[in-house]
């Protein structure tokens, strides 16, 4: 059986390299060599390098670059190099930055293994033997000799295969050569940005920085495809290198959608075409979330999909508006067709139909800078548009405005009259409004006169019934006790007339006796002592009404001065006891409160009021429950309050939002001037301090006064 293997592995082997071969001779240094590599798919990613190497399923590529597309698996590239050169070290370089990982397997002649390189984005690019973003794999071939080669290749993305083989120096001088013109591209790119931006600060229009911003994603997205963002900005962030250019090819585009979106106004132009760019906003946030959860085939085939609708349809936009009469549009027309031109003959070279040279190689960056350089000239027509567009609005606006002041000024004329003539009026009226202000301060203080007139007539009234009940009362005593004496003197007189040396000594006595038993002189010591005190009763009783009227009296006071409180409250109820009904109960709880600065004719005045509004409610009020006027003061946070409630009819919410308006009353037509509780608002108000009504239909009404202990100021 082992010599039957070994004819069965010659025969595999001779079968499976008839492939053809690539020479290495001076004439062809530097080459690519697509078209003599064969392809074999393992879709399961399991197989190893021998068991591949043994594969008769090859098939040869006839292309100068291979396009393999996508497998979840792995692809299998095999050549055969053969070396007619006396350099025994050649070096072959994989011209893509973004596949994921590469194995380069090296095998004899005879199939046997001899070593493997390793090299991709999983492999950061500062841990590689040659620091370089192009896979690149040192081999060594003697001079007439051959090797063959199966190179394995893994990616999430389509697989392109530029394989080219040359020596390391020529590697390092096209390499060199790469860098130069990318820096040279990249350089205009930065400028580009630089201008643009100045320009944004200098006009302040929007479209610059969204332009900028496009130019920066331009050359990013060139930097990822040739593989700078993978050897300076991420060489070791594998997961995000190998989606970066998803992401900037959709941010790229984007950014382009807004620019065309504000350059051209094709919400001004199109407007029903530009509500269909939320189409392919849609549509790259979906690449987007994709490319995150490595949704690759699907995510692949929409990006070519967008990437090559995206340009025809700003290329149809820009011809649309420029049709419209838009004239910036025509730079936009210029500028895409460069760049569909550029990305056209890089797709055709990278498929082998176009041979790679300068311009093939380096078409997309020409044209997209090409692209950029048409746009800022196309930013810079649309600035000089609206420039001019200014000065004609602006030449509008002055004939607009002369012709305003030629109207302006003929209605001067007109208004002048008009005015002049609304003047005499307006100064008739003033006079007539004069004449009836000042007949309405005359009639203004006559009806306070009235409300002081009806206060006084009130007092007067009280002080009148409350002096009548004493005095009557004394004038009631005085008769008995003018006849008590009499009696007395009388009976005094009996005993003056009575001389000891007469005879008839004892019938005197006996009718002095009979006088005293007649007139009962016990009686009258009683009575006389009753009637005195009664007198005396009396007599203080009118001496109180008199204090009271006295403590009053400070009504017509205008002097600030310090004083109590508690005495002006006592004396206007001692004035008001003969008018307040028996059925009502008073409760007086004044506490212990220091003197304060006042007016105190003014604040008796305003407890008259209130007590009296309070004893009329309790009147009106036509229920049979017990009433109650109640008083009391107290010290709070350094302000004296008084509280005066009742239980009368109280107040709706109507009544006590007017209840301090001058007029104002809820009494019969002729009972009231409406001018009480105005008064009473006006002297609080005098003396900075609050009024705090807390009234309810049925429930009586309750007034707090709260006033400070001292005036900061008068008026």
């Amino acid at each position: 059986m082992r010599p039957l293997s070994i004819l069965l592995f010659l025969f595999l082997f001779f079968k499976g390299h008839s492939q053809q071969k690539v020479v290495l001779s001076n004439l062809n240094d530097n080459q690519v060599i697509g078209k003599y590599l064969s392809v074999f798919e393992d879709v399961q990613g399991k197989l190893t390098a021998e068991e591949v190497f043994l594969q008769k399923s090859f098939k040869p590529c006839n292309k100068r670059v291979p396009n393999l597309g996508f497998t979840k698996g792995s692809f299998w590239i095999k050549f055969i190099l053969k070396n007619q050169k006396k350099d025994s070290n050649f070096t072959i370089q994989i011209n893509q930055s973004l596949l994921d990982e590469l194995v380069l397997y090296a095998f004899d002649e005879k199939g046997q293994f001899l070593n493997s390189q390793k090299s991709g984005e999983k492999f950061p690019v500062n841990l590689r033997k040659h620091n370089d973003q192009y896979p690149i794999f040192d081999i060594s071939i003697r001079q007439n000799s051959e090797r063959h080669f199966l190179l394995k290749v893994v990616s999430g993305e389509q697989i392109l295969l530029p394989v080219q083989v040359a020596t390391l120096p020529k590697i390092l001088e096209r390499n060199k050569n790469r860098d130069l013109l990318f820096g040279i591209y990249f350089g205009i790119i930065l400028a580009m940005m630089a201008y643009n931006f100045f320009i944004y600060f200098t006009v302040r229009d929007k479209s610059y920085l969204y332009y900028v911003l496009n130019i920066l994603l331009v050359g990013l997205t060139q930097a990822c495809l040739e593989g700078y963002l993978l050897k300076y900005i991420w060489p070791n962030n594998f997961w995000f290198s190998s989606r970066s250019v998803y992401y900037l090819s959709s941010a790229v585009s984007i950014s382009a959608l807004i620019f065309l979106r504000l350059f051209l106004r094709t919400r001004e132009f199109i407007p029903k075409f530009d509500r269909q760019f939320k189409f392919f906003f849609l549509l790259f946030g979906i690449i987007i979330i994709g490319t995150t959860i490595e949704v690759n085939s699907l995510t692949h085939n929409l990006t070519q999909v967008a990437i090559g609708i995206v340009p025809l349809t700003i290329l149809t936009v820009s011809i649309v508006v420029f049709k419209k009469g838009y004239r910036p549009a025509k730079f936009f027309i210029i500028a895409w067709i460069v760049l569909i031109v550029g990305i056209f003959i890089y797709v055709l070279k990278d498929v082998g139909v176009l041979e790679a040279n300068f311009f093939t190689t380096y078409t997309l960056q020409i044209g997209s800078a090409i692209e950029e350089f048409l746009l800022s000239l196309a930013l810079a027509d649309r600035i000089n548009i609206l420039k001019r567009e200014k000065e004609q609005s602006q030449s509008e606006m002055l004939l607009a405005l002369k012709e305003n002041e030629k109207l302006i000024t003929e209605q001067n004329v007109i208004l002048e009259e008009k005015v002049k003539v609304r003047t005499e009026e307006l100064e008739i009226k003033n006079v007539e409004l004069s004449y009836t202000l000042a007949n309405l301060k005359e009639t203004q203080s006559q009806l306070l006169v009235v409300q002081k007139m009806a206060s006084l007539g009130q007092l007067t009234a009280g002080i009148a019934h409350e002096i009548n009940n004493p005095i009557n009362f004394v004038s009631a005593n005085i008769r008995p006790l003018k006849m008590d004496i009499s009696d007395i003197l009388e009976l005094l007189n009996k005993f003056e007339t009575i001389d000891q040396n007469d005879t008839g000594l004892k019938e005197k006595l006996s009718e002095i006796k009979a006088f005293k038993e007649e007139i009962d002189v016990d009686y009258l010591k009683t009575e006389i002592n009753s009637l005195l005190a009664g007198i005396e009763d009396g007599a203080k009783r009118t001496a109180e009404i008199v204090k009271g009227l006295k403590n009053f009296s400070h009504m017509d006071e205008g002097d600030i001065k310090m004083a109590d409180i508690n005495k002006g409250i006592e004396s206007t109820l001692i004035l008001l006891r003969s008018s307040i009904p028996k059925y009502i109960t008073i409760d007086i709880n004044l506490g212990n409160i220091p003197l304060i600065e006042c007016y105190p004719g003014k604040l008796n005045q305003v407890f008259m009021n209130i007590l009296n509004n309070a004893v009329q409610a309790i009147e009106n009020d036509k229920s049979e429950k017990l009433h109650k006027l109640s008083v009391s003061t107290f010290e709070k946070e350094n302000k004296i309050h008084i509280c005066i409630s009742d239980t009368g009819i109280g107040m709706t919410e109507v009544v006590k939002e007017k209840i301090f308006e001058p007029f104002f009353t809820t009494k019969d037509v002729g009972e009231g001037t409406g001018l009480g509780m105005s008064i009473v608002f006006g002297i609080v108000e005098s003396h900075h301090g609050q009024i705090k009504i807390d009234s309810e239909p049925g429930q009586g009404t309750s007034i707090e006064l709260i006033l400070p202990k001292i005036l900061k100021y008068t008026e």
